[in-house]
């Protein structure tokens, strides 16, 4: 619970960092975008009215290009998330499986050359976001202009910059990863740090992967992270009803404190907001 404003303020920092290239924005208009964003998000496919809650506390800026910053983000996100994903699948496998030099067991290499051939891609592809503008460009050549001046947000990031919101993206990771270790011991399922973060690991990389509604995911995520946890403590001690109920619990707790909790605050600050505030009285 304690670690929940560190990991708000860490996203508030992070989308401050990006956004203050369009509109300069305090850190608590910051604070209270995230909040809005999450509140928003719980009721969209994939946290996708994360990128919306959070453009309307921006007073001058277009709020298409205010997505489109937002997204990359969220990109840095996703990336962490599946490398670290990436990272604890290579790991897990051959403790799950026993992984011989047989043509069966040569698709265990295959899937690591895929997961380091994917990750270099989605590395280099972020590093060289402003690659996105041509892309973009290329595809929709009918409107080449209004896209162009949209797109050319990608185009506003150095490296460095860059590198730094993947490295509070990579903080952020971090603590919820450990909130969720922490949960799983405060509920009563010891087991050590390794093994517990490869699966979190996992569990965070396959719920990624499928597509949700935030307010849905609870049982996704419960779901998901038992089905893990129960292939790779198979016929082991330590995996009891007991502990497939603390998963369980642990995965819900989490949820809880990280959505549901700044859903609840930032439904006030979506309501301040001018525009929804004229939609709802509208009605």
């Amino acid at each position: 619970m304690l670690l929940l404003p560190l990991n708000i303020l860490l996203e508030s920092f992070k989308w401050k960092l990006l956004i203050d290239k369009l509109e300069l924005v305090k850190m608590n208009k910051a604070f209270t975008a995230v909040l809005t964003g999450i509140s928003v998000s719980m009721f969209l496919p994939n946290r996708v009215g994360d990128y919306l809650g959070r453009v309307f506390v921006l007073d001058h800026a277009s709020h298409i290009k205010g997505i489109l910053v937002t997204l990359i983000g969220s990109l840095a996100q996703i990336l962490t998330t599946m490398i670290a994903g990436g990272l604890a699948l290579i790991f897990v496998v051959p403790i799950v499986y026993d992984i011989t030099m047989s043509p069966a067991d040569l698709l265990y290499f295959g899937m690591v050359l895929l997961v380091l051939l994917l990750a270099s891609f989605f590395v280099l592809l972020y590093f060289n976001v402003g690659l996105l503008k041509v892309i973009s460009v290329n595809i929709f050549k009918k409107r080449k202009l209004l896209i162009e001046s949209y797109s050319e947000v990608f185009a506003l990031y150095k490296k460095r910059e860059l590198f730094i919101v993947l490295m509070l993206s990579i903080l952020r990771y971090s603590i919820f990863s450990f909130q969720f270790y922490l949960m799983l011991h405060v509920f009563d399922f010891e087991l050590n740090y390794f093994d517990a973060m490869m699966l979190i690991s996992l569990t965070y990389f396959v719920i990624t992967t499928i597509p949700t509604i935030a307010i849905t995911e609870l049982g996704v995520r419960g779901s998901v992270a038992v089905s893990l946890f129960s292939i790779y403590f198979t016929g082991s001690q330590l995996w009891t009803d007991h502990a497939a109920l603390s998963v369980i619990a642990a995965s819900s707790a989490v949820w809880l404190i990280n959505l549901a909790l700044p859903a609840i605050f930032g439904a006030i600050f979506a309501y301040r907001l001018k525009f929804f505030r004229r939609t709802i009285d509208d009605k």
